[in-house]
């Protein structure tokens, strides 16, 4: 039986590297694979705060929204483009998981967890 992978959720707060935790500098030291989300054509916010703590030859996800502030949220097309954005990157995580990888997705601001990091068991 092969190892179960870790879905690491880790808050970058405001966008200065100085104000990362410890505890989310060590999640991202020991994942296999970050994920990270931009607008497709953009830099992601979060990858560029938390840079100086990547590993070399660490694997990187960019997530790239396929679409933002184009359309309304409550535009069918918006609906759909987001909604099959989201099931790509929930599968493609899950082969990471499923192959025994830590995951370290990252998120601007507050993950809306109490704690900066968040770990679930993927199963």
């Amino acid at each position: 039986m092969s190892r179960l992978g870790r879905l690491v959720g880790v808050g970058v707060g405001p966008g200065d590297p100085d104000l990362l935790t410890l505890k989310a500098v060590r999640a991202l030291e020991s994942a296999d694979v970050v994920a990270h989300f931009a607008k497709a054509g953009n830099a992601s916010n979060a990858r560029s705060t938390v840079r100086q703590f990547l590993r070399p030859g660490i694997t990187e996800m960019p997530l790239l929204y396929p679409i933002t502030t184009e359309q309304p949220t409550d535009d069918p097309k918006y609906r759909s483009a987001i909604q099959g954005f989201f099931n790509d990157a929930a599968t493609a995580i899950a082969a990471h998981l499923d192959a025994g990888r830590t995951v370290a997705v990252l998120s601007e601001g507050d993950p809306l967890f109490s704690d900066p990091t968040c770990t679930f068991t993927y199963a």
